[in-house]
């Protein structure tokens, strides 16, 4: 006869074993009550999509993680009891061996000689933006710290021990230790009493082991806000900005605010996705001594919430206006924060060729003088966390460039602007600029386009050969019909040649004799005559560079990636060990196999840049495996870390498609 209770015990296990995995993940422990209230399991996960789980993991990679979990276990269903049948043995065999009188003198002489218990430590961050505490995690200087201490230990040596913990010398990314209210809660979030201790609370609660909290308010000065007076706005400003990302990298200290030159780039008509809620305070700007500011009515925002940005945002209006307007409706999408000779360009991840044309649309954006970064922001309105050291520039460069080929060019292997009714002066003349700017900056050019194009625009002349510029413009079937025309036109299959000259407007009848000037002229029209707007509009932008384009096949040839060059540029350790010597076989195998295509992905991911700027790719090595293993990349400072746990080399390269071919480029690490 068959149990009922087996299936309800099943359940139970599988949720435990979930509950297990969340509290390993750091999930908050009201998250994980929530979804045992709601009875929600691996097998209920598995059917949602992802906006629903968004409701209990916020966290993108939580929910990647939780995912991998509920497919494993969906494969092993009976791990679980056969661990529970596991424990039961040894609890048995354990009780058999306390049914004799000395085995239970000794384990009671054992239970009273044990002065020291294992608990977890985490810290609890106040949110002014969320109205209430929020878990810090590990990678922003929180975690779970395990730990033994004395049954003895009182709330304030748990303080003092998770103070050393968190605040490293007495401060840390956060601010400094004196600037905080401190208490101390238990794993359901209630102060703990003075006088209880760990052994006392561990009797009551009857728990395996104890989590507690570390819960941290910032104090606030009872003077109020003032407004127009310097020394308060930079003492705000330097809050502000004090969270801002870390980074390996040496990043200059935040300025003061009345040392910044804000301007204000330009709005494309979409507003930024931020609440009320992501900006927590507002100080107006003083105007009195800028008469330039005074005239706009500009107010200066500072938010202390918005992903630690250090970006700051203006609003051009009345500020009578402030009180009937919402932020969502005040607040640019794209603004521009300078420091002295450094200035900051905002752009969504999904909108970078929009948001980066109406940047360098503005006529104060010196481009060739200043200091350029960008901060880039997700479709959710949380910043990247990625500081730009040059990789997410390289980055953006690369999304620009791609998103245009897509939505501003034809054309096949060569590529060549088509003009649009939206696309006016000022948008020609920026993308001139950003073509400009990336070869100054980072010796980046859209090698897709037509070299004849650039050439005209930055020389007043052609130098390439029209023609095979145009066979690399028109698909593959007509430059193969074109090619056995030019090497014997008789026979050639004449139908097909003609309804191709016709889909170019041809005039004339082609023959043997002049069927090379009539691809002489259609080139010539296609290449020159018909993209000629575009190419007036880029002539003052790109002539400074007509000495580097003097010989742009060369250029184009330099920036074409190929696996020579990639394998070239790897920098493996100088001393590795029989694991890592396999890997770094697997990596090279890997890059002669790629096509052109995987080859521009593959050196996106580890350098930021579809093309091949020259940059030293160091090769670094891990130990992750597991669901944890993966390739990771640095690409400010251009780095692969590769895990050496790979059994063969097709487990590897399927690994490596999979994060090449994902279509996501995310600078997710700091």
């Amino acid at each position: 006869m068959k149990n009922p209770n087996n299936k309800c015990h099943s359940h139970n296990s599988r949720m435990e074993d979930l509950i297990d995995f969340l509290r390993e993940r750091d999930i908050p422990e009201s998250t994980i009550e929530k979804m045992k209230e709601e009875k929600i399991d691996a097998s209920v996960l598995m059917l949602m999509t992802d906006e629903q789980m968004r409701d209990y993991l916020p966290s993108y990679g939580d929910r990647l993680a939780v995912m991998g979990y509920c497919r494993r276990h969906e494969k092993e269903p009976n791990s679980r009891k056969s661990k529970l049948f596991d424990r039961l043995k040894s609890k048995l065999n354990k009780r058999k061996k306390c049914k004799h009188p000395e085995n239970i003198t000794h384990h009671q002489e054992v239970n009273t000689q044990r002065k020291v218990r294992k608990v977890e430590l985490g810290w609890m961050l106040y949110d002014e933006g969320k109205g209430g505490f929020i878990q810090v995690r590990t990678k922003k200087g929180g975690g779970t710290r395990k730990l033994s201490v004395s049954k003895d230990w009182k709330k304030k040596d748990l303080i003092t021990e998770a103070i050393r913990l968190f605040f490293p010398d007495g401060k840390n990314a956060h601010g400094n230790i004196s600037e905080f209210e401190v208490d101390l809660t238990n794993y359901q979030e209630v102060s703990l009493d003075e006088d209880s201790t760990v052994g006392a609370l561990y009797e009551a609660s009857k728990l395996t082991i104890m989590r507690f909290y570390l819960s941290t308010k910032k104090k606030h000065d009872s003077g109020g806000v003032e407004t127009q007076q310097e020394s308060n706005t930079a003492d705000h400003s330097q809050e502000n900005t004090q969270d801002f990302p870390s980074t390996d990298s040496q990043i200059d200290p935040p300025l003061e605010l009345e040392t910044l030159d804000v301007i204000y780039v330009g709005n494309t008509g979409n507003d930024l996705n931020l609440g009320s809620d992501d900006v927590a305070q507002f100080y107006p700007a003083d105007v009195t001594d800028d008469s330039s500011l005074a005239q706009q009515s500009s107010t200066i925002f500072t938010g202390e919430n918005v992903e630690d940005s250090n970006i700051i945002t203006i609003f051009n209006g009345d500020l009578s206006e402030m009180g009937e307007k919402s932020l969502e409706d005040t607040l640019p999408l794209a603004q521009e924060l300078r420091e002295p000779d450094k200035k900051i360009l905002v752009v969504h991840r999904s909108q970078i060729l929009s948001e980066l044309i109406e940047h360098f649309t503005d006529e104060r954006l010196s481009y060739t003088q200043s200091e350029i970064q960008v901060k880039l922001l997700l479709p959710n309105g949380q910043y990247e966390n990625g500081y730009d050291d040059g990789g997410v520039l390289r980055d953006c460069l690369s999304e620009f460039w791609h998103e245009f080929y897509e939505q501003c060019t034809t054309g096949s292997t060569f590529k060549i602007p088509f003009l649009r009714h939206d696309y006016g002066k000022k948008k020609w003349q920026s993308i001139g600029k950003i073509i400009s700017f990336g070869w100054q900056k980072q010796k980046y050019l859209p090698i897709k386009l037509a070299p004849v194009i650039l050439e005209q625009a930055a020389l007043g002349y052609v130098k390439s050969d029209l023609v095979d510029n145009f066979l690399k413009y028109v698909s593959e079937s007509d430059r193969y019909t074109l090619e056995c025309c030019r090497r014997d036109f008789n026979s050639s299959d004449q139908d097909e040649l003609l309804e191709i000259l016709d889909n170019y407007s041809c005039r004339r009848m082609p023959n043997a004799h002049n069927i090379e000037q009539i691809l002489q002229e259609l080139a010539h029209k296609t290449l020159i005559q018909e993209p000629a707007y575009v190419i007036e509009q880029w002539e003052s932008v790109l002539a400074p560079l007509s000495k580097a384009l003097e010989e742009i096949e060369t250029v184009y040839e330099n920036l074409q990636p190929t696996a020579r060059k990639i394998i070239r540029s790897l920098k493996f350790p100088c001393t590795m060990n029989a694991q890592e010597k396999e890997i770094s076989k697997h990596i090279t195998t890997y890059l002669r196999e790629c096509d052109g295509r995987k080859q521009s992905l593959f050196l996106r991911f580890c350098t930021g840049s579809d093309l091949f700027l020259g940059k030293t790719v160091t090769v670094d090595f891990t130990h992750m495996q597991g669901f944890e293993r993966r390739p990771m990349a640095h690409t400010c400072g251009c780095y692969l870390r590769v895990s050496i746990h790979y059994d063969s080399y097709p487990d590897f390269r399927c690994e490596m498609n999979k994060i090449l071919e994902s279509n996501i480029w995310v600078m997710d690490i700091v």
